[in-house]
């Protein structure tokens, strides 16, 4: 049996993602981890993925497994002092496998070696036991408690290139 991290890669996300993404995004789990819980109509998502499309300091990859079918994806929003927040979904029949951290770990690894980012937080609900288990399994660390958008509570979690 391979390991997940023996075949997943990553490719950057096209244009012909966008119903696959909405798809998603609109899952219930989804939904119940992300900070914003309301579906997400096919025009307002139409609307945001053409405008990530087109961002410079957008990193959207897709993870595609040994069949190159698309497992997951995950997404990084730099900001002008080189760190990013960090958004990953795995689609719902290849939850349970251990893709996350893998998806997680590859994709750090991708950015710290392909930009000048020098760390990446990840912002996840204290009910979301996955998503903590997957990015301390990443090698995120905790650094506490933050609000989100004046609104919401999350547990922080960093990375930091080179450990530095």
């Amino acid at each position: 049996m391979c390991l997940p991290e023996e075949f997943l890669k990553l490719r950057r996300v096209n244009e012909q993602d966008c119903e696959t993404l909405w798809n998603w995004v609109n899952d219930p789990a989804v939904r119940s981890a992300s900070f914003f819980s309301d579906l997400i109509s096919w025009e307002e998502h139409v609307k945001w993925f053409t405008n990530k499309l087109d961002l410079t300091n957008c990193y959207y990859f897709i993870a595609l497994n040994n069949h190159d079918k698309p497992i997951g994806q995950i997404r990084f929003d730099v900001n002008n002092q080189l760190q990013a927040e960090v958004d990953i979904s795995i689609n719902i029949q290849e939850r349970g496998k251990g893709y996350a951290s893998h998806l997680i770990k590859l994709a750090v690894e991708h950015l710290f070696a392909h930009t000048l980012v020098k760390s990446i937080n990840a912002f996840i609900k204290s009910d979301n036991q996955a998503s903590i288990k997957s990015f301390q399994k990443a090698g995120f660390r905790y650094i506490g408690i933050e609000e989100i958008r004046e609104k919401y509570f999350a547990l922080h979690y960093i990375a930091i290139k080179n450990n530095e």
